[in-house]
């Protein structure tokens, strides 16, 4: 990763750890919050941000986890002819936005590899721009429930045809 200094405005301002984190945590807090205790894998991890921030990708997700995510994905073919390189790109960003999680106690990595987060208070946005971060938590939510729903890791990289 680059110094802050040597980023791009844009990189530093759409990137940066807190906010990732928050889309990230919002995901991992929306997949654990279920009755059958099951507990976000660590291998997803790398899977949020080239779907949640990706624009196109988040345009065309439904509104409610009804809909079954390989039928959604085989629906939306077009927007995963990149995906491996997208999640390649943002993988640093991932990790970055994890290890300040981590650090600052807002998430947990068990011995067998699944991430748990602290309970929150969800704060709503203010500023400018603020509909379209409120749709990136909304889908990153959506994300989660999606990839509990779905079924085990392997499943849900092979609906994406990538590999871990």
């Amino acid at each position: 990763m680059k110094n802050w200094e040597e980023r791009s405005v844009i990189t530093a301002n759409l990137l940066n750890p807190a906010f990732c984190g928050e889309v990230i945590r919002r995901t991992i807090a929306s997949y654990n919050n279920n009755e059958d205790n099951e507990v976000f894998p660590f291998s997803l991890l790398f899977l949020i941000l080239p779907i949640v921030l990706h624009k196109k990708t988040r345009e065309h997700m439904p509104m409610r986890s009804s809909t079954y995510f390989h039928s959604w994905v085989e629906e939306n073919e077009f927007l995963f002819i990149d995906f491996a390189e997208r999640v390649r790109e943002l993988n640093p960003f991932s990790k970055e936005s994890m290890s300040f999680m981590l650090q600052h106690g807002a998430a947990e990595i068990t011995e067998d590899g699944k991430i748990t987060i602290r309970p929150y208070r969800k704060k709503t946005p203010r500023g400018e721009n603020i509909d379209e971060i409120i749709e990136i938590y909304r889908k990153a939510e959506l994300l989660g429930k999606w990839f509990r729903l779905t079924g085990n890791e392997q499943t849900i990289y092979m609906f994406l045809k990538i590999r871990p």
